[in-house]
Formats: C-alpha cells, structure tokens, sequence
C-alpha cells in the first residue's frame, strides 16, 4: 500500500474515531450523572481525576516506547524491535507495580484524611479507588503493546478499539439504569471490566499477529535499552507535566483572585480544550511514524520534510474547522448550554486560538523526538509554556483583568511554538526560510479567505443553528482555497490520482 494511502487512510480512521468517541461520552456523561446523581457522580470523578492524573506517566511512557520502536522499523531490524518490546513491557510493569504499591498503602490518607466523602458513602468511595487503581494499571501495561500498534500504522485497529470502547460505556451506563445494587460501585467495576477488555483486545491480537510481540525473556533485558527508555521517558513527563501543570495552575490563580464564577467559565473551555486536542492529536498519530522510521532509516531530509507537512496539514486542517468556531463561539454556546458563566466566551477562543498556534510547529515536535536529543527541547519549550503562570499572577494581582489573563496566555503559547523552529534547525539542521513558507505564507490565504467568508455569513444570516453554516461554508472556502495556493503540483497531482481512482472504483 503506497504510504500515503495509507497516511489518508489512518488519518480518515482518527477523525472518525474521535467524532465517534466524543458523541458517546458526552450521552454516556449525561446519563451517568442522572442515575449516580451529583453526589456519587462527584465521588467518581474526584477520586478518578486524582489516581488518573497519574495517566500522563503512561502517556509519557508510550510516547517514548513508539519512538523506538519506529525508529527500529526505519532500520529494518526485527531484532531489536523485540529488545525494545521486551525492555519497554519490563519498564512498565516495574513504573505500574511501583505506583500500585503507594497508591494502595496512601489510600486511607487520601480518601479517609484528604478527601471530604458523606460518611454513609465512605465504603463505597473505598470501592471506587481500589477499581481505579486497577484501571491505572491495566493501562499502563496497554501502554506498550498500543504503541506497537502505532509503530506498524495499525491505526485502524487502534480506533475501532476505541470506538467499541466508548460503545462499551455508553451500554454500560444504560445497564445502571436496570441495577438496583449501589450503582457507584456496579458503575466502578463496569468501567474496570471494559480496562481488561481494551488490555485483552490489543494483547491477544499483537501476540498473535506481531511477531515481535512476546513474553520477554530474562536475556533481552538491557540495562542500557532501560536506561534509554527511562531517560528518554522523563524529558517526555516534564513536558507533558508542564501542560497539566500550566493548566491547573492557572485555575488555581483564577479561583484565588476572581472567584468560582471564573473558574466555571475556564473549565467549560478546558472541556472545549480537550476536545481540540483529541482531533489534533489524530492527525499526529497518522503521520508520526513514517516520520520516524524516516529517521531511523537515516533520511534526515525525508524526516524534516515530513515534520514540516505535518505542522502544515495540521495547522490547515484545525484551522479549517476552528476558525469558524471562534468567530461563532457565542452561538455555539448558547445551542450548547443555554446559559454560561461570565468570560466563557473569551475564555473558550483563548484555548481554541492557542491550539491553533500550537499545530503551526507541531511537527517539529515529532522531528525533536525522533531524533532524539530531547532534554534540551522539553527543557526550553516547557518552561516557555510555564512562565504563563507567574506571568498571569503578576497581571491579576497588579489589578489587571481577564484580558491580560488571555494576553499572558497567548503570548506564551506563540513563543512556545516558535521556540521550536530556531532549536530544531540547530539539532537538525532544519532550513528556516523553507519552512516557515510552507507552513506560514503558503497558508495564509486559505486562513485570511476561511475568517472573510465566516464574518460575513454573520453579517448576512441570522438564526440559531447559523454556525453549521458558517463552519461548512468556512471548511469549504478553505479547501478550495488551500488547492488553489497552499499545495505544491505534487500535492495537487496526488489529490487529482486518487479522486480518479476513488470515482472508477
């Protein structure tokens, strides 16, 4: 299958994926919450967000774990695949049984000591994190074999997974409905069975199909591949951590100077936020490996011109469909929640805005990490993105308002990203000029036509589902457009092939 093929192919599967994905747990949120009731949902989703935060490790873990392993692929070296699967497994289980053991023997402390539970819900709030806990770790022994799955451009089966994931749930909050026994404790194992379900679906087919795929032997094990991995690993927590970091952070400064209100107003945008991500993060999954294995394969050029279509087509793609929705940000909320807190609006285009600087150097990202030396670009672009919340605590409390808050944080997100440009072209000798025009000039009409095209809809329609309009008729003027003058005449021809193709099939 010719690689782009099956780039479009993965790409096509992640979006579906997600739309998929969204749809059934914002239903399965809504019906969760009416039989569990705000008290017991409260319950969950404390004890939940405190153990999962632990998550990001895993994603951390599995990151670093994909990068070698396509890096071997680029290398055409079976063997060593199966040192690194085998060091990787081996990594994790240690990280997984380690975090176990202290989530287990500090569950008293933080459920009984640090947590405010109603008395008569004591038990079953034991019950919640003891099941979490094994969620945690049904993930992070996932967390090897799904970047496996990655590493081959298995993606489809990574997102069909996913989808009968979230079919799972949506079924499983239904069942609640039915259940007469403690619904709290029936809903916490539910969501552990379908843990061991994503476990057993993704182990079962890789060690059947990948030859790879293994129980490790005490011989594979190297201290030097662990040691890789681990280093490789915390650069990759720092960087994420900062993100979480940043975010929480934040939200403490708005409680703190600007009150509750505030900070309803910023976690519906985080909710927004986090919906961008996951459809941001599906194009980067499509096209992260060949880019990869382009440098393990010792193609330097091929893997800086891969980072550079993958900033460009994500930067075009998110800018496609979140353009339309900063400009009717106000519509969209209303249809959604009728009613919101003060600052939403701004709060909510201030993350959308930020996402769609980030994707404009995402790529170089992916480029940082295959080749490898990331300590310093973790280091640099992390601690840019931090810097975002000493700087909104002097705004606020020098007696500016919300809209420094928004400033500060932009600001920062912008030097972030462009940090990444001058720090790959010194550890990779990426060219400037070339990228900053394909990702920055040559979009730049689609991006101007997209904003044109969405303001005067506004001007000229009125209604309440006027922002279906405004976001097909911006996506439409915007692939136009970037045909016409973003894409070069191998872009072009490639398209043409396979809408030729598509039609005679």
């Amino acid at each position: 299958m010719e690689r782009t093929k099956l780039i479009l192919i993965n790409t096509i599967s992640q979006y579906l994926r997600t739309g998929l994905c969204m749809v059934l747990s914002l239903y399965s949120t809504r019906l969760i919450l009416a039989v569990l009731g705000q008290s017991d949902f409260g319950i969950y989703a404390l004890i939940g967000s405190l153990v999962m935060m632990l998550s990001f490790i895993t994603s951390s873990l599995a990151t670093s774990t994909q990068r070698f392993f396509s890096y071997s692929w680029g290398k055409n070296d079976l063997n060593e695949i199966k040192i690194i699967f085998s060091n990787a497994l081996g990594l994790h289980f240690i990280i997984s049984l380690l975090l176990t053991l202290v989530l287990l023997l500090t569950e008293h402390a933080i459920v009984h000591d640090y947590m405010s539970i109603p008395p008569d819900r004591v038990e079953a709030a034991d019950f919640v994190y003891y099941t979490i806990v094994l969620m945690l770790t049904l993930t992070f022994m996932t967390a090897p074999i799904k970047a496996l799955f990655i590493a081959r451009e298995n993606i489809v089966y990574t997102s069909i997974i996913d989808v009968v994931d979230s079919i799972l749930k949506l079924i499983g909050a239904m069942a609640l409905t039915y259940i007469t026994y403690d619904s709290l404790k029936v809903y916490s194992l539910l969501m552990a069975g379908i843990s061991a379900f994503t476990f057993l679906a993704y182990s079962i087919y890789a060690f059947i199909k990948y030859e790879e795929c293994h129980i490790p032997l005490f011989s594979e094990f190297s201290s030097n591949r662990v040691r890789q991995l681990f280093s490789f690993t915390v650069w990759n927590v720092y960087a994420v951590g900062s993100t979480i970091i940043r975010t929480q952070g934040l939200a403490v400064i708005l409680n703190k100077f600007l009150g509750t209100i505030v900070n309803a107003a910023y976690g519906i945008a985080l909710q927004i936020s986090n919906a961008v991500s996951s459809v941001a993060a599906s194009i980067l999954n499509a096209m992260n490996p060949q880019l990869m294995k382009a440098e393990g394969g010792g193609d330097r050029s091929k893997m800086l011109q891969y980072a550079t279509k993958e900033s460009k087509y994500s930067y075009l793609m998110l800018s496609f469909i979140l353009i339309p929705i900063v400009i009717e940000m106000p519509a969209i909320l209303t249809a959604w929640l009728k009613e919101y807190p003060p600052y939403t609006i701004e709060f909510c285009r201030m993350v959308v805005i930020a996402t769609i600087f980030d994707q404009a150097t995402i790529g170089l990202t992916s480029a940082n990490q295959a080749e490898g030396n990331i300590r310093n670009y973790s280091l640099i672009t992390s601690t840019i993105r931090l810097i975002i919340i000493p700087a909104t605590w002097m705004c606020l409390y020098y007696g500016f308002h919300i809209p420094s808050v928004i400033c500060c944080y932009l600001l920062f997100e912008l030097i972030c990203g462009l940090s990444r440009i001058p720090l790959i072209h010194h550890t990779a000798g990426l060219n400037i000029g070339d990228y900053c025009t394909e990702v920055f000039i040559k979009p730049l009409i689609p991006i101007i036509g997209n904003i044109v095209a969405c303001i005067l809809i506004i001007h000229l329609m009125d209604g309440a589902l006027r922002f279906f309009v405004t976001e097909s008729v911006g996506i439409l003027i915007s692939g136009i457009l970037t045909y016409c003058f973003s894409l070069d005449r191998a872009e072009k021809s490639w398209i043409s092939h396979h809408i030729t193709i598509w039609r005679n099939d």
